[in-house]
């Protein structure tokens, strides 16, 4: 899909899910989601993948914060950013107000 279609978001996020969790390809897999994110700053779902892999394997937990705010920046809506935003300053921030506001949020 992304050789006929480079722009699609959406295959480059597959990309980067599969990279990422089958062949733990974690640069290439961080490529594609910046990819995705390029092709349509829009799609949540893109910003959301690449904070899980930046906050679960790289352990950069500024850039996995900004990339779950900008997933709730582009759709307030999606919960699964709103959860995993709770998540992060739960368990890495230790911040339990504001997790308590982004699972409410959720």
């Amino acid at each position: 899909a992304i050789a006929a279609d480079p722009g699609r978001a959406k295959a480059h996020n597959n990309l980067g899910t599969l990279l990422q969790n089958e062949r733990k390809e974690f640069d290439g897999a961080k490529a594609a989601y910046r990819a995705a994110i390029a092709a349509d700053p829009g799609y949540a779902v893109a910003h959301s993948t690449l904070g899980i892999l930046l906050e679960h394997e790289r352990k950069d937990i500024d850039g996995a914060e900004a990339a779950y705010r900008a997933a709730i920046a582009v759709n307030p809506g999606f919960s699964q950013a709103h959860v995993n935003l709770g998540y992060l300053l739960k368990d890495e921030r230790k911040d339990i107000d504001g997790a308590e506001a982004a699972y409410r949020a959720a």
